[in-house]
């Protein structure tokens, strides 16, 4: 004998809410890519996904400055330790219409719009795994979607800016294709800290003092950001 669902007086609806308007593109079933690889860079989904925004997407406005910053662990990006503790900062000029976001992550380039949209919010790409090809592949591939998206959008843009590690293949790629289209995109972040700063914000736990990206939310790390955004928007 299976288990009822219709104890207690009533049926369990199989589904009250799918989430389906949250698929920015459509699968049978939301995978979640756990890899590194070509697989989890420049294949389905993330490909498609990356198509998609250059034919459908617009930014919501036109924007003082387009803010280009890394993806996180966490899913979706604005959930995670790093990008709560950075966007604090960001906060004002998010608030005012001022800074966009855009973020930079293997699965391509990803509006900050789109940030609870799958396959955005179900992948795991471990930097750690990483060989020396799969991120001269990375740089690459991460190059030609920030070339599409500055040549598609630039246009919404009075300039742009970064707050990346400066030893990043992120910010390489970034580097690589603003070089190209001719633009100045100048990185916001401090090359280094203080090793006790990292310390301090990564709370003394193993789990976020493994991740590169904790100089980013340093005490001198936004106190740069601060610095730089009252410079660029004043």
């Amino acid at each position: 004998m299976g288990d009822s669902w219709e104890e207690g007086g009533g049926a369990c609806p199989w589904a009250v809410w799918t989430g389906d308007e949250l698929d920015w593109v459509r699968a049978p079933t939301r995978v979640y890519l756990r890899g590194v690889g070509r697989r989890y860079l420049s294949e389905w989904p993330f490909n498609e996904a990356h198509e998609k925004i250059l034919r459908e997407y617009r930014p919501a406005r036109h924007y003082r400055l387009g803010l280009f910053i890394p993806c996180a662990y966490g899913k979706p990006y604005s959930q995670s330790y790093i990008h709560y503790l950075f966007r604090r900062t960001l906060a004002p000029y998010i608030r005012e219409g001022l800074v966009h976001e855009i973020i930079l992550t293997n699965a391509g380039v990803v509006p900050r719009e789109l940030d609870e949209y799958w396959p955005y919010t179900a992948y795991d790409w471990n930097p750690h795994m990483e060989t020396e090809e799969i991120r001269a592949c990375y740089r690459r591939v991460l190059k030609k979607r920030i070339t599409d998206y500055l040549t598609a959008f630039s246009g919404y843009y009075d300039e742009f800016a970064a707050y990346m590690r400066h030893d990043s293949d992120s910010w390489a790629a970034l580097r690589e294709a603003a070089r190209e289209l001719g633009l100045e995109i100048i990185n916001l972040a401090p090359p280094s800290v203080d090793p006790r700063e990292l310390e301090e914000a990564g709370l003394g736990l193993p789990e976020y003092m493994q991740d590169p990206d904790l100089l980013l939310v340093t005490k001198t790390a936004l106190e740069r950001l601060d610095e730089g955004l009252r410079r660029l928007l004043g």
